[in-house]
């Protein structure tokens, strides 16, 4: 066996760069010797195992600063700390993984929707109950971000289970002054955190129906002048009888030339 590596035989034998081992050597993690006789630089056996060390810790992700340490001086039981906080910074990772596929999965179900459901007039049951929490009673749509400036202390999921809402109550809809009385607000998925509803610090009304007329209307900046002529449409047109209050939330925004149009699931209970 060899005792003594240049440099080009450790890129070799480990499958790593010059510069990487240039790396080592500027911050002083691993440092090649150099032969009096013939003035190359070497690697011995012992560097050679340390070597080993500092690649096994850089697959479990540990900083060059923290495997410098290890390398310096270590007992087990710095080696079992550093094992056990890697653990925890890997169970976080998943679980943010976790939230991520949710995220996909929800954003995909209510592409899909916008995509095959516009305009389309359905007659469904036992529609998932929500939570509306009234933000603004003016008559104008506040963009979901300001809508959301009051609400403190949330995390950077909040988008996953709440979406810009609007409630119009039973027999406000062909009321001459039905854009004032329009609620406007967020609406809350019915698994959302206990903890989340209670940081609200508004009433929450419960929105649940057996049976509904569902679509989903798509509007742009000039469709928003008279919006709530969509929906009496869409009752007057297909003879429903509103009984109860019909509750609308966003799903999608895209844009077409820059202009911004809006998808928004229609929610019209009937008897």
């Amino acid at each position: 066996m060899k005792d003594k590596y240049l440099i080009g035989e450790v890129c070799k034998l480990f499958n790593i760069t010059r510069d990487t081992l240039v790396h080592y050597d500027k911050i002083g993690l691993l440092s090649p010797k150099k032969d009096d006789k013939n003035g190359y630089r070497y690697y011995g056996i012992e560097d050679i195992n340390c070597l080993m060390d500092i690649m096994l810790f850089k697959q479990l992700n540990l900083p060059l600063n923290e495997i410098n340490k290890v390398v310096r001086n270590s007992s087990p039981s710095d080696i079992l700390a550093l094992i056990k906080e890697k653990e925890i910074y890997l169970q976080e990772e998943m679980e943010k993984v976790k939230k991520l596929q949710k995220r996909l999965g929800l954003m995909k179900l209510a592409v899909e929707t916008c995509a095959n459901d516009l305009n389309k007039i359905e007659l469904k049951s036992k529609k998932e109950s929500c939570f509306f929490v009234e933000i603004t009673k003016e008559n104008k749509f506040n963009d979901f971000v300001e809508i959301l400036e009051g609400l403190k202390d949330f995390d950077e999921y909040l988008a996953d289970y709440v979406n810009f809402s609007f409630l119009i109550d039973e027999g406000v809809l062909f009321d001459e002054e039905a854009d004032e009385k329009i609620k406007w607000g967020i609406s809350l998925r019915e698994d959302c955190d206990i903890k989340t509803k209670n940081k609200l610090h508004y009433k929450l009304e419960t929105i649940s129906n057996n049976k509904y007329i569902y679509t989903v209307i798509s509007l742009d900046d000039n469709d928003y002048d008279d919006w709530i002529q969509y929906i009496r449409d869409i009752v007057a047109k297909n003879n429903i009888d509103v009984a109860g209050s019909i509750f609308g939330r966003m799903l999608l925004t895209v844009y077409k030339d820059e202009t911004p149009i809006d998808y928004f699931e229609v929610f019209i209970p009937i008897k």
